[in-house]
């Protein structure tokens, strides 16, 4: 039953918890206080609490964290889920946002491809602090605007507009959100591939960013055996890698995995891994250095590394 019009009142049964458990089913990383970690998706929390539907959405959160959410798949401007709820069969969940125009959109992705360090963000799935004004100056709203954006149906015989079974699948689109900031614009219709495709285009090369920190590649030596590690070849220290201003750009990069089903946030696990990896790898290369400097009798590059290692 499509609930876009409903006007039924709030919700003022007690706050139980849900009589069907489900075995395995999505279970929110947020078991207590606010849901989300990332601007956006603590963004999309607030837009949501900001209607008037907050009875139904608190009875949203406990399914969500109860993990009665069996299913969620997140696609071109639509969200289907399965959601367990007093009743043998879990009912079924669909929720769509208005789809932006494609020309506007178009358009917003050129911008967006002009100015790389935002592009780069959002493939290694961080969104740019600005990103609403920029969507805003094409008549492009991120996120809804007032409840009647929502479109939402559920197979439950309860009439209210959100029902607790859709108002769970919003709580967990938020953590879904966090995961990859990209879902925003594909539930406004636009397809992920594409959008990937646009930001990785080549920029012309009038277009292309400096060498970040004024970092150059070294010419080969001329000497061919000096390329083979002979002795007499000259010390150049390795260059100190910075640190990366993304935590896990990879993991993020690749994408959200099926929707996480354990109590650990995965990606907060690889970001504590890959910042350990990344503070041994500094702590390796300059050792190496400061060994290749000795040798070579130039202390000049351990004074460089210890400077920029600071």
């Amino acid at each position: 039953m499509d609930k876009r019009n409903t006007k039924r009142g709030g919700d003022r049964r007690p706050h139980s918890a849900p009589r069907r458990p489900v075995r395995g089913g999505i279970r929110a990383q947020s078991q207590k206080g606010s849901f989300a970690a990332t601007w956006w998706g603590k963004k999309w929390i607030e837009t949501l609490e900001s209607f008037p539907i907050a009875p139904r959405l608190e009875r949203g959160r406990l399914y969500a964290r109860s993990g009665q959410v069996a299913d969620l798949r997140i696609e071109s401007g639509t969200v289907t889920a399965r959601v367990q709820g007093s009743r043998k069969r879990a009912y079924r969940v669909r929720i769509s946002l208005p789809r932006w125009n494609p020309e506007k959109a178009s358009r917003a992705l050129e911008r967006l491809r002009s100015q790389p360090i935002r592009a780069a963000q959002l493939l290694a799935g961080e969104m740019p602090d600005d990103i609403e004004s920029i969507l805003a100056s094409f008549g492009l709203p991120l996120f809804p605007r007032r409840h009647s954006d929502f479109s939402s149906e559920c197979s439950c015989p309860d009439w209210s507009n959100p029902c607790k079974h859709v108002a769970a699948v919003y709580y967990l689109i938020a953590e879904a959100l966090d995961r990859d900031p990209m879902l925003l614009f594909t539930l406004r219709g636009m397809d992920r591939d594409e959008i990937i495709a646009a930001f990785q285009g080549e920029p012309a090369s009038a277009d292309r960013p400096e060498s970040p920190h004024g970092v150059q590649s070294l010419p080969l030596p001329e000497e061919p055996s000096f390329f083979w590690g002979g002795d007499s070849s000259p010390f150049i220290p390795l260059p100190v890698p910075l640190r990366p201003e993304i935590a896990a750009a990879m993991p993020k990069r690749l994408g959200p995995l099926a929707f996480w089903r354990s109590r650990r946030s995965f990606l907060r696990e690889m970001e504590t891994v890959y910042a350990r990896a990344s503070s041994f790898a500094r702590t390796v290369i300059a050792e190496e250095n400061w060994g290749a400097s000795e040798e070579s009798g130039s202390p000049s590059g351990h004074e460089q590394i210890t400077e920029e290692s600071r």
